[in-house]
């Protein structure tokens, strides 16, 4: 579907893990689809329904009119679907067109800048997981995502890191070393500052 950029994004509804959740009217970026797939395997999970009951109720759980369309007009055969296979053909239809290479040049744009190592990295990390969560073919792999860290951290990191041996071994473990780094790096700019503003009071003060 077109991006529809002048109204309201749908918002998912869930009262209890056990009841039928409910997508209320409005557009869905991938963020909130991924809201909707997760109410939808809560009911599945909590709800006393079967399996192959699921689609049904929560596909009558979707109150956008052009979604109701389309399950309308596909209705037996959607009802027959597995859940997976219903949040599928679901993204399919009512995700904008091309969204997972915004979402991948998104995080191959990304840049530190001042912003703390952990925290970027984990928008990047919650960024390809919207891609590996949808299985998208768009989606990095570690090894991937750990280069494009590397590669657009800010200058002062990157040349510490590269002034460092690290010992690990796994991507996790290279993030743990390289947010220690990051910290360290952060106190010493800090301390730094607090020399240069003691030096220029001093000197204002003569």
């Amino acid at each position: 579907m077109p991006l529809a950029n002048n109204r309201p994004l749908a918002e998912v509804k869930v009262s209890k893990l056990k009841d039928c959740p409910m997508l209320t009217l409005g557009w869905l970026d991938i963020k909130k689809f991924q809201e909707w797939s997760n109410a939808c395997h809560w009911y599945l999970k909590h709800s006393e329904k079967k399996p192959e009951e699921i689609v049904r109720f929560v596909a009558d759980g979707m109150l956008e009119p052009c979604f109701m369309k389309w399950y309308h007009a596909n209705q037996t055969c959607i009802d027959a679907f597995s859940l997976d296979k219903y949040l599928t053909e679901f993204a399919k239809y009512a995700l904008p067109c091309k969204w997972e290479h915004g979402i991948r040049n998104t995080l191959l744009s990304s840049k530190q800048g001042n912003k703390p190592f952990a925290d970027w990295q984990i928008e990047l990390e919650n960024l390809n997981a919207l891609l590996a969560n949808t299985k998208s073919t768009c989606c990095l792999s570690d090894a991937s995502v750990q280069a494009q860290l590397k590669a657009n951290m800010n200058l002062d990191l990157h040349a510490k890191l590269n002034n460092t041996n690290l010992i690990a071994t796994t991507f996790p473990d290279w993030i743990c070393e390289v947010t220690e780094l990051d910290e360290d790096l952060c106190k010493e700019n800090a301390c730094t500052q607090r020399l240069i503003d003691a030096n220029n009071a001093a000197r204002a003060a003569e």
